[in-house]
């Protein structure tokens, strides 16, 4: 499966676009919508500026690689919201063997629901709003028909 503009648009909305490298809530260097690296796989770094156009493309060539996790790690078939809801998840957090084990065994949407809005919520031992409201989003579009 492909991202759709609903997920696309999910991402953006919670990483928002910084066009010069910042460190995020968990200390690493980030820029564009969330990028921590760059589609060679160099790391960003302090002092890196790249154009609103750049962020856009590095949105859309790194991309893949998170569809694939999903796609690999989910052996059930997934409407695509469901998929929208976890590339978004995925971006975000790397993935949890956790969460899509839950999915691939078919357990109860009060579980799953549960563990979109329970974990990965926190950065550095604190909670943070961002973080609880994003996956609130996540699940909501996960869930939704």
């Amino acid at each position: 499966m492909k991202t759709s503009k609903v997920g696309i648009d999910l991402i953006k909305k919670w990483e928002g676009c910084e066009l010069t490298s910042y460190k995020c809530s968990a200390g690493v260097w980030t820029i564009g919508f969330g990028n921590t690296f760059y589609e060679d796989g160099t790391k960003v770094k302090q002092g890196d500026k790249i154009t609103k156009a750049r962020a856009e493309s590095l949105l859309l060539d790194l991309l893949p690689k998170f569809e694939k996790i999903v796609n690999k790690k989910v052996s059930v078939p997934l409407r695509q919201n469901q998929f929208d809801a976890l590339v978004s998840y995925t971006w975000n957090t790397g993935g949890s063997d956790t969460l899509f084990n839950m999915i691939n065994s078919k357990a109860s949407d009060k579980d799953i629901r549960n563990w979109f809005e329970t974990k990965y919520i926190t950065a550095n031992g604190k909670k943070i709003a961002g973080l609880v409201n994003r996956r609130k989003d996540e699940a909501n579009l996960y869930f939704s028909a």
